[in-house]
């Protein structure tokens, strides 16, 4: 009689719960959570455009569709999937939906079958949570690693520049795109990148954004559409070219140590500048060269100081060389400056720059007001 009662009382509980729609999440176990994560875990090798091939991990969301990191895929012309431990690599058909800028993909594989994770809810996460990993850390497939939420970081990561859960649960290179899971077997986060100047310094991106995206979904686009496109060459920098000129005709004109016996003259050298510098940034960013060398000048002409300078000088190398960059880069402007003042000095009759320090001091000048004046307006 009283097993019959604690029965009944048991059913009118869940019953209440349910009517009322409360969720109930049940802790499993460790061993658990491993055994249904590992069923749903799959090891994406890709193959770049660029050459070269590269690992990555992702989970099943449903049927056919995985969920990884975007930059797992980018840039990539063909992929497969398997699953952890299995030895049949299945072909990636395409993505279905991408978030480039919290750095998430969908993508579709045919005839490949396994369960699906749940997906939990992040925005109930709290600091100080037991977490585990799940992923292909340099290859090892299968990797499981427990941990805590370290931090909740609202501003996110160079990387990924919105909400991000900081994580004590170790990940590796391959392991991005990992599903991270809570004490109920829930996907609440997914793995997309660690720092190596610090201990445990892992992050992840909350599941919640990835439920965004899979309400989001669309038709299965090809990886190589993406990948193999050949890309437009940028309009040239007309705007910048007359501000350069500009700033080069009042420096002519205007100082004292620079001698130039016509307007004409003034206006050709300014114009010239302009021109040149024009031309360069043309020619190295066009989609003939290639891509590594193209990619390389961007970076060095967009590059500007990283905000975690201590990172940046330890283990980073993607931020090392953003800072490289940064430092170089005006140096290196200057004296291309300097280097075609005194070309135009001795070619050009009725152009005089007298001296070695005079020719820097009028591309300093040059150089130094174009800066100003981009940093004073923005848009330009």
């Amino acid at each position: 009689m009283k097993c019959r009662e604690k029965l009944l009382c048991n059913l009118k509980v869940w019953a209440i719960l349910l009517f009322c729609g409360i969720t109930v999440t049940i802790a499993q176990t460790p061993e658990r959570i491993a055994q249904d994560a590992r069923a749903a875990t799959v090891l994406l090798e890709m193959k770049k455009n660029r050459g070269g091939n590269s690992q990555g991990s992702g989970f099943f969301v449903g049927n056919g569709l995985i969920a990884t990191n975007y930059h797992v895929i980018e840039g990539a012309t063909a992929g497969t999937v398997k699953l952890v431990d299995a030895q049949k690599r299945f072909d990636i058909q395409g993505y279905t939906a991408i978030d480039k800028k919290r750095d998430l993909a969908i993508i579709r594989v045919e005839n490949l079958r396994a369960p699906t994770l749940p997906l939990g809810n992040s925005d109930t996460v709290k600091v100080g949570e037991t977490v585990y990993t799940i992923g292909n850390p340099r290859g090892l497939e299968g990797t499981f690693a427990a941990g805590h939420i370290s931090n909740i970081q609202q501003r996110g990561t160079p990387r990924v520049q919105d909400k991000m859960l900081q994580i004590s649960a170790p990940i590796s290179l391959g392991s991005s795109g990992g599903a991270v899971l809570n004490t109920s077997g829930a996907v609440i986060g997914i793995a997309v990148e660690t720092r190596g100047d610090g201990q445990n310094l892992n992050f992840a991106i909350p599941v919640n954004f990835l439920k965004q995206l899979l309400r989001n979904m669309g038709p299965v686009t090809p990886l190589a559409a993406d990948a193999t496109s050949t890309p437009k060459n940028p309009p040239p920098d007309i705007l910048g070219l007359i501000l350069l000129s500009a700033i080069a005709f009042c420096v002519i004109k205007f100082l004292p140590t620079v001698t130039a016996e016509s307007l004409l003259i003034t206006i050709g050298i300014a114009i010239g500048l302009g021109v040149i510098k024009t031309l360069i940034i043309a020619i190295m960013t066009h989609p003939v060269l290639p891509a590594i060398a193209a990619d390389t000048f961007k970076a060095f002409l967009t590059a500007v100081p990283p905000d975690d300078l201590i990172h940046a000088l330890e283990e980073c190398n993607n931020c090392f060389q953003q800072l490289l960059f940064a430092i170089v880069k005006l140096p290196v402007y200057i004296v291309g400056t300097a280097f075609l003042l005194g070309i135009a000095n001795k070619a050009v009759p009725g152009f005089k720059l007298e001296g070695f320090f005079n020719t820097f001091f009028v591309a300093i000048l040059i150089v130094g007001g174009e800066v100003f004046v981009r940093w004073v307006t923005p848009w330009v």
